[in-house]
């Protein structure tokens, strides 16, 4: 009796010129016809740098190309949905090697699972992803030697080249074949010279070591802690980080600046890659050394993801009494953009009703975080200033951000 169908993923590269692809996006996918015409050169490359023995195996591919992170991602369900496409092909029936070139219909596949992104500026090295299917035990020696051939020997033949600038519209820079393996490898190499050694640390144990905790460290202070294909990350703050190094505000919006970039490269990072991202409380106990409490305590302080900012109290908004006024105070890098929001409440008198931080944890959470203040303001008949001094607005020492109460900015 025959074991169940396993599939094993391999990706032909096409590498663009920068220029050609930085300001665009990634052609269409296919139509089913010109799929099929692309389908037969790829076979041909595969039997020849893998051997005949491939033959034995079916191969099914979507004609599209991915950035890498789209196939790089915890559980490779691109790789699951091709092996269910596969099963489904054989309506239930014994095992039959065949080839499916999956195309689209009116520029969208029927499967959306397998859709491509066509993120404009993905690339230049963009991806043909496709797997051989075949019962487990006829499929492992052919998955042993793809992975030990594929990259060393794996470039394209002329007849590929010519059928994806004819078909797809790029102009490759180089074409060849390599597995997904090859491609951790290299991301690995090129997240490490851009000095983005943690982020690959943690996208890594999501695909290959899910079922460990992983706590990443980066030098401004940002901690990570991975587990099970996602990460909990707590969010600290410019008051936050003041009081901890007891710094004034000039040396707090250095080092602030340093964390929040850090913080921003690495969360877009794992968020490219499909990799559930969690903002946490930056508790003390989240910081603990032993990896089982660090995660424990992270996830019992989590916060709400629908909301996309973190809020630090300093006063706790006063329902009570009537509000009269609702000032915004943006603070902001010339390299960052926004970081934060002061919000200040005041009654008619003047009195302080709230005083409170919002931090964007998300790319909509400015719009977001001033929305909900104008409808605060709104719902109360309160005035609404906003004001944009265009730096941070921040003193003492340790420092803390304070609004800006001269209203000269963009009110």
């Amino acid at each position: 009796m025959s074991s169940a169908l396993s599939a094993t993923p391999a990706v032909l590269t096409i590498e663009l010129e920068p220029s050609a692809i930085m300001q665009s996006r990634p052609p269409e996918p296919l139509s089913r016809d010109s799929a099929d015409l692309l389908a037969g050169p790829i076979a041909d490359d595969l039997r020849r740098i893998v051997g005949e023995s491939v033959a034995d195996a079916g191969l099914i591919f979507p004609a599209a190309l991915y950035d890498l992170t789209e196939l790089l991602q915890p559980g490779l369900p691109m790789v699951e949905a091709l092996l269910d496409i596969y099963r489904g092909s054989l309506r239930g029936g014994p095992f039959q090697p065949q080839l499916l070139a999956i195309g689209s219909a009116g520029g969208r596949f029927p499967q959306a699972s397998i859709a491509p992104q066509r993120a404009l500026g993905s690339g230049p090295l963009l991806a043909l992803p496709f797997a051989l299917v075949a019962p487990g035990e006829q499929l492992d020696p052919i998955r042993q030697t793809i992975e030990s051939v594929l990259l060393e020997k794996g470039r394209a033949s002329l007849a590929t080249d010519r059928a994806v600038r004819q078909l797809m519209g790029v102009e490759p820079v180089h074409l060849s074949y390599a597995t997904f393996h090859d491609l951790s490898a290299l991301m690995k190499v090129q997240l490490e010279h851009a000095e983005l050694g943690g982020l690959w640390q943690l996208i890594e144990a999501a695909l290959y070591q899910p079922d460990e905790i992983h706590v990443v460290d980066l030098e401004p202070g940002n901690r990570f802690i991975g587990y099970a294909g996602e990460v909990w990350t707590p969010w600290l703050t410019f008051d936050g980080l003041a009081q901890k190094q007891q710094t004034n505000s000039a040396d707090t919006q250095a080092q602030y600046a340093q964390w929040a970039q850090a913080q921003r490269q690495t969360m877009a990072g794992l968020a490219s890659h499909g990799i559930g991202l969690h903002i946490v409380e930056p508790l003390t106990g989240v910081y603990a050394q032993e990896a089982e409490v660090a995660l424990s305590i992270a996830k019992a302080h989590h916060l709400d993801d629908q909301i996309p900012w973190y809020r630090e109290t300093i006063v706790a908004p006063d329902g009570e009494h009537d509000t009269a006024v609702v000032t915004l105070t943006e603070h902001l890098t010339n390299a960052l953009g926004t970081i934060a929001y002061t919000a200040l409440v005041q009654a008619p008198d003047g009195t302080l009703l709230g005083l409170v931080n919002d931090y964007p944890t998300q790319a909509h959470g400015i719009d977001a975080i001033v929305e909900h203040w104008q409808a605060q303001a709104g719902a109360t008949g309160a005035t609404f200033h906003i004001e944009r001094p265009g730096n941070i607005t921040a003193s003492g020492e340790p420092a803390h951000l304070q609004p800006w109460l001269e209203y000269q900015g963009q009110a």
